[in-house]
């Protein structure tokens, strides 16, 4: 079996046999959509003999998270070479290619990236989403079952960093946000498009099983700028008898009827017009409440679903909890408590979901900010930095940090999955699978 070396430092090793398969790993957070699962066994430490069962080289860069169904990773990258769009499929046995497939082309703006939207399963199929707005569904075995283009379909996705939200699947439905610019930026993907300024945005909602759209829901906005701009994945919360569609973004957070698209309620997170208060923190459900943190480290929020109009103070805001808070890292709800990790200021944070109480804060120093979500799993929280520092903490009301190693490699920014008794960490340009007991 193959070995490859990800940085000078690390050495690592093939797979020393085939574990018992853990649960599915189908989203972006995960089969909660919080960030955690029920995986145990997971190894607590790795070296450059011990736990690796495999690494891959990546044929180009990525922020997506891949996802897990049974034994198969799916994993999006970009091409350096070729500029393509690429769908994956590896052997979590051995990270063998079962196969690969082009589903686009293009090239992201200065500092972003292309193939930075995680792809979704329902355990049967993979849907797909790439910065150029090249979106699909394929069969596990790679068939495309149907293709779409949002960019030809809405207009240019004027995001300044590329478009990274990465679809909701929920009950048959894909939910996305295409909150935007006003105006395209010159290097975004379909600039050149025609388009009768200015650029609307909207909550898109699609039939997962044929990508027919099914309800486009104007979301406006007096925001302006880039803070127009989201990068998040909405979440869906049950509450007064209805599914709401949970939208952070534009300097507000509304809620959308899951079956119609309907504005239901709407918050203003900040009475600032600034014009770089764009969001990329997914918001977090649980415990009854909606989590929303506001942009730059200014404040999570914990809000009440249920309401309806516009609504203000203690009537939709159930706690605050004060900045240094997430500019990017969505925060994971894990056994009870909410781990909420600043990403620029490496600081993590324990809250009762319930009340805001913090039970501790701890630096947590590594390589670079902080950019990949915490995965809980196995009693533990993992977090990477961006720049490799792999970190594990005791999840609990003590801070408890039990392992660390520097791995050396750039840019991390893919959160940790914890699916078939292992974990995947996607890193600059390796897939890497951590199992107990594999190695050397």
């Amino acid at each position: 079996m193959r070995t490859f070396s990800i940085v000078v430092s690390v050495v690592l090793a093939a797979l020393a046999g085939p574990a018992a398969r853990g649960g599915d790993w189908l989203q972006w957070r995960g089969p909660h959509l919080n960030g955690s699962c029920e995986e145990t066994a997971l190894p607590e430490q790795f070296t450059r003999t011990e736990n690796i069962a495999w690494v891959v080289p990546m044929p180009g860069l990525s922020g997506a998270t891949p996802v897990v169904v049974g034994k198969r990773a799916f994993v999006v990258s970009t091409d350096r070479r070729t500029d393509e769009l690429l769908a994956m499929c590896l052997s979590t046995a051995d990270g063998s290619t079962l196969w690969r497939k082009a589903l686009g082309k293009g090239k992201g703006p200065p500092r972003g990236e292309i193939a930075a939207c995680s792809p979704a399963s329902d355990g049967k199929t993979v849907w797909w989403l790439f910065g150029t707005g090249e979106m699909a569904a394929t069969d596990l075995d790679g068939a495309v079952l149907w293709q779409k283009d949002l960019g030809k379909d809405y207009g240019c996705l004027a995001i300044k960093f590329g478009y990274g939200a990465t679809p909701l699947l929920h009950k048959g439905r894909l939910y996305l946000p295409l909150l935007r610019r006003e105006k395209p930026y010159d290097y975004s993907p379909g600039a050149a498009l025609p388009y009768v300024p200015p650029l609307a945005s909207y909550v898109l909602c699609f039939d997962a099983a044929t990508g027919k759209e099914l309800w486009k829901c104007l979301r406006p906005t007096d925001a302006e700028d880039e803070s127009r701009e989201v990068y998040i994945t909405p979440m869906a919360i049950d509450a007064a008898g209805r599914t709401e569609i949970i939208i952070p973004g534009g300097e507000h957070v509304t809620a959308h009827d899951s079956q119609t698209g309907k504005e239901l309620w709407r918050w203003e997170i900040t009475k600032k017009r600034e014009i770089w208060q764009r969001i990329v923190v997914s918001p977090v459900v649980g415990d009854g409440l909606v989590y929303v943190c506001q942009s730059q480290q200014q404040g999570l929020y914990a809000l009440k679903p249920g309401g309806s109009g516009k609504l203000t103070g203690s009537a939709v805001v159930a706690w605050k909890l004060p900045s240094p808070t997430p500019d990017v890292c969505t925060p994971l709800l894990y056994r009870g408590r909410l781990y909420v990790l600043a990403g620029d200021a490496q600081m993590m944070r324990c809250v009762d979901p319930k009340t805001g109480k913090e039970l501790w804060a701890q630096k947590i120093p590594a390589a670079g900010p902080y950019r990949a979500s915490p995965t809980g799993a196995d009693g533990k929280i993992h977090c990477i930095s961006e720049g490799g520092d792999f970190v594990v903490l005791a999840a609990g009301d003590e801070f408890k940090e039990l392992f660390r190693i520097s791995l050396k490699a750039r840019p991390c920014r893919s959160s940790i999955v914890a699916a078939d008794g292992a974990l995947f960490l996607r890193l600059g340009l390796h897939l890497v699978c951590v199992r107990q007991g594999a190695g050397i």
